[in-house]
């Protein structure tokens, strides 16, 4: 295993960068449920680099079409603030429902543009991850977004789970819910665009649920929560990679398959205690 993680040492250490932010975050996702938000944001991003490989293959320059991350990282944003500030309930659309048709409509448009795009083989990495090409200076980059992220959060814990958790308290306080939300939508998509260019849809997602649902099955407390979410998504991330290789694994799906047993074995324990 130790051979295994040292050949593959510079993918890991941004597996586990992504890993540790995610699982943070998606402590909030899940306990807020809204687990699909979390996925249509991942699909927002999709269709972002998408949009910039199709429109970089008409020939169509600018910093958002040479490099997709800048318009991922737009659209998602764009949709981080449009959830964080309600999401269109106003309009009398269930909050579930605008969720589904923006998740439908961004894969799509993922979908139809990648199709449409001339720039060569490049489109599918984007789209599902190649978390075995990062490099130290992909590291580096994922660094300098999650360290503020995990700054912010850690800085504004209390006042997270305060607005999360007890909003019409919170409000009663004298507490700008709406702007609290913003800043945690606005953390949530940051992370995942910068993420999704490197780990795909399907291992972003898998950061955001399963290592949070394990720790939301063997902890009693929210420290308890977050400490065994981070645990298990980065044990997932070393397991995921040490067998990939000697089994001819792809290392996503292996990693998400690690937090899937994870899941499970938490749940068993938990019911086994009940």
């Amino acid at each position: 295993m130790l051979s295994t993680i040292l050949i593959f040492r510079e993918a890991l250490y941004g597996a586990l960068v992504i890993a540790l932010a995610c699982s943070v975050l998606g402590v909030y996702v899940v306990l807020r449920r809204i687990v699909f938000v979390g996925a249509a944001l991942a699909q927002l991003s999709s269709a972002g680099i998408g949009l910039a490989l199709f429109l970089g293959g008409l020939g169509i320059g600018g910093v958002l079409t040479s490099h997709p991350v800048a318009m991922s990282l737009l659209i998602t944003m764009l949709g981080a603030l449009f959830f964080g500030a309600g999401g269109g309930s106003k309009s009398g659309v269930p909050p579930d429902a605008t969720i589904g048709v923006t998740y439908a409509g961004a894969a799509a448009a993922g979908i139809l543009l990648i199709s449409k795009a001339t720039t060569g083989e490049a489109h599918d990495i984007f789209l599902q991850g190649n978390i075995l090409g990062m490099t130290l200076a992909d590291t580096t980059v994922l660094l300098a977004v999650t360290i503020p992220v995990l700054l912010v959060h850690l800085v504004f814990y209390k006042e997270f789970l305060f607005v999360s958790f007890d909003r019409e308290t919170a409000r009663t306080m004298g507490y700008q819910v709406t702007r609290w939300n913003l800043l945690l939508y606005g953390t949530l998509g940051l992370v995942i665009a910068f993420a999704m260019q490197f780990a795909g849809v399907m291992l972003v997602f898998n950061f955001l649920v399963l290592p949070a649902v394990t720790g939301l099955l063997l902890a009693g407390s929210m420290a308890g929560i977050f400490t065994v979410a981070i645990l298990s998504g980065l044990l997932a991330s070393l397991i995921g990679f040490a067998l990939s290789v000697p089994f001819d694994l792809p290392s996503g799906p292996a990693i998400i398959a690690c937090s899937t047993v994870m899941a499970l074995a938490a749940w068993v324990v938990r019911s086994l205690k009940r």
